[in-house]
């Protein structure tokens, strides 16, 4: 199993060495009985095919939805059970609203709640607390790295600040509307900022025309939080 492959996949070696490997041992007299399983979104096999369009032929796609509302709620509840804690109806929601059904963010906000709660008991406050510091650890880990490093023209960050200002409560936001409060520089490289940010896997286009919407609630969250930081005094 190769996991967490994005950085590689833009590499046309990996492609070729994928292809090459599958094919040898598909011809060989005795083949290896081997699965070899790639972990990604869509958009890092769209990257190996671009670099080596045979690739295309050797993937069976398996997709693995995230976890849903009951399968959510089912873990955070088990999971404070056996430390014999229990959670409350609405800081539950605040909990699986902002995990989306995505393991690794269930387990960082859970684990910030558990060290929040000085009761036994996790009420909305101990929620909205672990949340916020999940988001700090997801920022600190994956945004400034991989999307503020990345975007390191002023105009892409002050773009960022918009969006931030911009978004609903949904993760969306309009490119026609967050045009209007740019500058005329910024406007210009508004094209280029989104498609990093796709590149990225921060946003996807939405459904309707010029609508993009955030991947992760914490990555959106984070960036809000670090927009209105800067617009503090």
């Amino acid at each position: 199993v190769l996991d967490e492959i994005n950085g590689i996949t833009s590499q046309a070696s990996f492609a070729h060495f994928v292809k090459g490997f599958v094919d040898a041992n598909a011809m060989a007299e005795k083949p290896l009985p081997l699965l070899l399983m790639l972990c990604g979104v869509e958009e890092r096999r769209r990257d190996m095919i671009d670099r080596h369009q045979p690739v295309d032929r050797i993937f069976d796609i398996i997709d693995i939805e995230a976890m849903n509302q009951a399968e959510m709620e089912d873990f955070f509840q088990r999971a404070f059970s056996s430390v014999q804690m229990t959670i409350e109806a609405k800081a539950l929601d605040t909990l699986v609203f902002f995990s989306a059904g995505f393991p690794k963010i269930m387990h960082l906000i859970g684990d910030a709640a558990y060290w929040t709660d000085k009761d036994g008991v996790i009420d909305h406050d101990d929620a909205t607390t672990a949340v916020l510091a999940a988001a700090e650890e997801v920022g600190k880990k994956y945004v400034d790295q991989q999307v503020y490093g990345a975007l390191r023209s002023k105009d892409y960050h002050a773009i960022l600040n918009r969006i931030a200002a911009d978004v609903s409560s949904d993760m969306r936001f309009d490119k026609a509307k967050l045009a209007a409060g740019l500058t005329d520089i910024q406007k210009k490289k508004l094209g280029n900022f989104l498609q990093k940010m796709k590149r990225l896997n921060v946003i996807r286009s939405g459904e309707a025309k010029g609508e993009y919407v955030f991947n992760s609630r914490m990555v959106c969250l984070y960036i809000w939080l670090q927009a209105n930081r800067k617009a503090s005094p």
